[in-house]
């Protein structure tokens, strides 16, 4: 078992810089499973990267073969950075875009104002755009111009701090846009700091229809923006997604995968004194279709019990699916008298617990007298 790209990324928000929510890019990578089949999806754009906690996600969107935009002042042009919004590292951008990317010659990067730019200078065809730059009405006016003008039809464009009461300029910027170019975008949904549009095109899907239909548990409002309904988004999206078996071209509904794992703990019940120390053997039983691998901090038990941090049993060996063993686990009871209930768990290091797949726990009840 190795780390989808999605945990992989999801761990990258710890060491990464950057205003970018990991539940923004599953809403981008969700409308854009939507919006297009993979093979036509096209090159992609992102306005202001950063240090490309973002563009992680948006070089994710591009076709098979495509090209990723980067633009960005980064540190040589800060001088023309009018509204402070944000202060590039070319650096550490390319360094990061590596670690997800190792062969990083889809990017192309111009390292120049997003207002000194043309449809000429970019293209056409883009699938998404991610604006997340200067954030004066008059640059945020000229960027969705832009970006509208270069994308393709049904294309997505995001943009950043619509409703941030820190950057009103956004709001201000997006409004003139809607005004002097009524119909040309259509805001479909707003949350994660983000609204989302799309170019229209005939014979476009319902995509907001097809989106709750993907998500029937996920708590929403309708809103107006623009006087189009639009959703608006507060619940993470991310607790929907079995993140394990997802990709960016596809999410799997959490859950819907099955037990992947069977624990059988020895005892249903247990009676101890104040902070006694017990050793309860669990049954573990492998019910996937991959292997559990073995090793110190690799794979192991554990279990949760009055929100501690608590010590972990590793497999000693592999095991195989169908393949069971079992791991004695050491159990610290709580100094104070009560009921308490123990919930067995397995832990891929780094990685999940298989309680966030969706795989069910096991529970002990523990009286402590």
């Amino acid at each position: 078992m190795q780390a989808s790209f999605l945990q992989r990324y999801l761990q990258a928000f710890h060491r990464i810089e950057g205003w970018f929510s990991y539940d923004a890019a599953l809403l981008f990578m969700k409308y854009n499973q939507l919006a297009f089949a993979p093979e036509e999806r096209g090159n992609v754009l992102e306005i202001g990267v950063h240090h490309g906690l973002s563009t992680i996600a948006i070089a994710a969107l591009r076709g098979t073969g495509k090209q990723l935009t980067a633009i960005d002042l980064f540190e040589d042009q800060q001088d023309k950075n009018v509204s402070g919004s944000g202060g590039g590292d070319r650096g550490r951008f390319e360094k990061n875009m590596r670690e997800f990317y190792p062969d990083p010659s889809f990017v192309r990067v111009i390292a120049r104002p997003s207002n000194e730019l043309t449809p000429a200078d970019l293209g056409s065809g883009f699938t998404f755009i991610h604006i997340d730059g200067g954030h004066s009405p008059e640059e945020v006016y000229h960027d969705l111009k832009l970006c509208h003008d270069v994308s393709a039809d049904g294309g997505l464009i995001a943009l950043d701090d619509y409703f941030n009461p820190e950057h009103p300029g956004v709001c201000e910027g997006a409004v003139e846009f809607s005004l002097r170019h009524p119909g040309w975008l259509r805001p479909l949904v707003a949350g994660y700091n983000k609204v989302l549009f799309q170019k229209p095109r005939d014979n476009s899907l319902n995509l907001n229809g097809a989106f709750l239909r993907e998500f029937p548990n996920l708590e929403y409002k309708t809103v107006r923006i623009w006087k189009s309904p639009v959703i608006l988004l507060g619940a993470p999206l991310r607790e929907q997604i079995d993140l394990y078996a997802s990709t960016p071209e596809n999410f799997v509904p959490f859950g819907s995968m099955g037990i992947r794992a069977r624990l059988t703990p020895a005892v249903e019940s247990i009676c101890v004194q104040p902070g006694q120390h017990i050793d309860i053997d669990v049954n573990v039983e492998n019910t996937s279709t991959e292997v559990f691998p073995a090793g110190e901090g690799v794979f192991g038990l554990s279990y949760h019990l009055v929100d501690h941090d608590n010590p972990l049993v590793w497999l000693p060996t592999s095991l195989a699916p169908g393949e069971h063993c079992v791991l004695r686990m050491s159990v610290t009871a709580p100094t104070a008298p009560g009921k308490y209930e123990i919930e067995v768990d397995l832990v891929w290091e780094g990685v999940m617990w298989f309680k966030d797949a969706g795989n069910p726990t096991a529970v002990i009840a523990l009286s402590v007298e």
